[in-house]
């Protein structure tokens, strides 16, 4: 890891969650599965708020699919 990316690794409540998220030069981002950067967010609890709420959309989708 650079000095200029550090993971956060207790982020989330989900710990599958938690490597998503990260800062970068003092603003905060989340990855998806597919590699996609999300951000920036002025903070980390933005960022976390986000993912949270992207994956929330995705289990609704996925559940009208079935």
């Amino acid at each position: 890891m650079t000095d200029l990316q550090e993971k956060d690794l207790c982020l989330s409540e989900d710990p599958a969650l938690s490597y998503r998220v990260f800062t970068q030069q003092d603003v905060w981002y989340f990855e998806t599965r597919e590699g996609q950067i999300v951000g920036p967010f002025r903070y980390r609890s933005e960022a976390e708020s986000n993912l949270n709420h992207f994956m929330a959309n995705l289990r609704e989708k996925l559940a009208r699919s079935k």
